[in-house]
């Protein structure tokens, strides 16, 4: 993630007007983070995530924060949102995963978060991202859209969408290639 334009902590006020910061997750997060997925309702809805068994949310969660590239939202020290994306290769199409603790939905955070995501996914090279969504999850898909994912495949009760990320290079004065996005 070379010449990330995203400057990290970011803080802003969700439609509520209560103070978040965004920031890349870090190891010692990790007790504050579960504590999230313990209290997260609904568990196992979106394609069965976050799993409801203690056991296996906690080895999903590990597995999570040590093979993608996490994102955490916090309101007054409290993990209130989790974001991760799969770019250890940004050339093949990265899974992105959301999830935001109910009090804070519906508040400008996943919008935050995915738009926050979707330029790390960019700036990492990535063409596209995919993600699982429930068909029933009206809010979420309604985030998704605004942030340009689209549908493919089939209807069902889980879908996918995809975010296709346009890229277009052009000369640098410095000689170097700077690459763009095109809306």
């Amino acid at each position: 993630m070379d010449q990330s334009r995203t400057s990290f902590p970011i803080r802003f006020k969700d439609k509520k007007g209560r103070s978040i910061v965004i920031r890349p997750y870090e190891r010692t997060d990790h007790d504050k983070l579960q504590e999230m997925y313990d209290y997260f309702e609904p568990k196992g809805l979106e394609a069965g995530l976050p799993p409801p068994e203690d056991n296996v949310r906690h080895h999903w969660l590990q597995t999570v924060t040590s093979s993608f590239f996490n994102l955490i939202a916090l309101h007054r020290d409290q993990v209130v949102g989790h974001a991760a994306l799969d770019l250890w290769d940004p050339s093949l199409c990265p899974e992105y995963l959301i999830f935001i603790l109910q009090g804070f939905r519906n508040c400008g955070l996943g919008t935050a978060m995915s738009e926050i995501m979707r330029d790390m996914a960019q700036d990492s090279g990535c063409k596209k991202i995919w993600l699982t969504v429930r068909s029933a999850n009206t809010c979420a898909i309604r985030v998704f859209k605004k942030v340009r994912f689209r549908f493919r495949g089939g209807i069902d009760i889980d879908r996918e969408m995809e975010l296709i990320i346009r890229q277009e290079t052009s000369p640098h004065p410095s000689g170097k290639r700077k690459t763009t996005k095109i809306p």
